[in-house]
């Protein structure tokens, strides 16, 4: 099975980043084939309900694509992609039906976040993801980040980042957004990856200041 065309782009940009600039051991995932698809449904009707019990079934050290497809609802829980497990494929139903939330705030790392994806080649389509945590007491603000992007060579299409403060940790390596959005009040896109955003909706949202 072949990535479906709208998602040309994103890959041919992984590839680009693959064999034109080069940073330590490039891995290709076989190529633009789909080797395993993995249903996430609530309903009980694909293979897991929960998503992270679907990555934690992706072997490690994997140089395959393997879709992970999330089915449209809100799925309350962290999601965490281990830097072993790369030629990873995320795709749900689109941004507007398909949501993870949580509501952490960070303590002592950014294990904190909803959403943590920390290999090479990882693509993202139709997801949004929050982190539902409200704090902020006179001028002292909590880290609450929706999602933390460490891996290099990582594409996040037509999704969202709705949170507070640092919602969207954009950290080491190669990093492309399109058509995405993205939400908060304080600090809210920051990090120090070389990364390209095209069509981007900011949005500086001012929220009530409480707790959860």
């Amino acid at each position: 099975m072949e990535l479906f065309p709208q998602l040309a782009l994103i890959f041919s940009l992984t590839l680009f980043f693959s064999f034109s600039f080069w940073v330590g051991r490039a891995i290709d995932c076989s190529g633009n084939k789909i080797t395993k698809t993995i249903i996430v449904d609530q309903s009980g009707k694909g293979d897991f309900t929960l998503i992270q019990d679907a990555i934690d079934s992706i072997k490690e050290n994997n140089d395959q694509w393997v879709k992970v497809y999330i089915k449209a609802g809100t799925y309350r829980e962290k999601v965490q992609i281990s830097m072993y497990k790369p030629c990873v494929f995320l795709e749900g139903d689109g941004k507007d039906v398909t949501t993870i939330t949580y509501g952490d705030y960070v303590d002592q790392n950014w294990n904190s976040a909803t959403f943590v994806s920390s290999p090479p080649n990882v693509i993202v389509l139709g997801i949004t993801f929050e982190n539902t945590f409200r704090n902020s007491e006179g001028s002292h603000f909590t880290e609450a980040p929706a999602a933390a992007i460490f891996g290099d060579k990582t594409a996040l299409y037509k999704s969202g980042f709705i949170g507070f403060q640092d919602t969207l940790l954009d950290s080491n390596g190669r990093h492309y957004f399109k058509d995405c959005y993205i939400q908060g009040e304080v600090d809210f896109i920051f990090g120090t990856g070389q990364s390209y955003y095209q069509v981007i909706i900011i949005d500086n949202k001012i929220f009530p200041h409480a707790s959860r």
